[in-house]
């Protein structure tokens, strides 16, 4: 994909976190769950922040290109997708001890949200694996 058109995707993206944030503020404003307008406010932040990275780095044609090269290179793509593997293994192995620790301390209720968590972390990891592996 074409690195401009990347960056006018996370411009769309932005706008619609704005337009969230505005919707939840509003629904927390009239009677909706009190922490609909601080979910609101921090969509509306970020949304603006993003809006000001991107307009910082299509001004400036160096940062444009250097921000390219960062993040199309094929090392660092490598060591994205090295960084994100090892989390799994951690993340997945912690939670997996977590769940036996919890169990001998018996917090059975604990453990059980956290294996239900592994659980549903691995479904989306091996859903993702089976709709990437189809691409290729």
């Amino acid at each position: 994909m074409d690195y401009a058109k990347k960056l006018k995707i996370r411009l769309y993206v932005a706008f619609a976190m704005i337009g969230i944030g505005i919707a939840l503020i509003l629904t927390g404003i009239f009677g909706g769950p009190e922490m609909a307008s601080s979910f609101g406010t921090v969509f509306m932040v970020v949304g603006i922040a993003r809006i000001v990275q991107h307009r910082r780095i299509t001004k400036d044609p160096e940062r444009l290109r250097r921000r390219e090269i960062a993040e199309q290179d094929e090392r660092n793509i490598m060591l994205w997708t090295k960084a994100r593997s090892l989390a799994l293994s951690v993340y997945t192995i912690g939670a997996g001890l977590a769940v036996i620790v919890l169990y001998l301390m018996n917090m059975g209720e604990a453990a059980n949200i956290v294996a239900w968590c592994l659980m549903g972390f691995m479904v989306i990891y091996w859903v993702c694996y089976f709709i990437i592996s189809r691409k290729f």
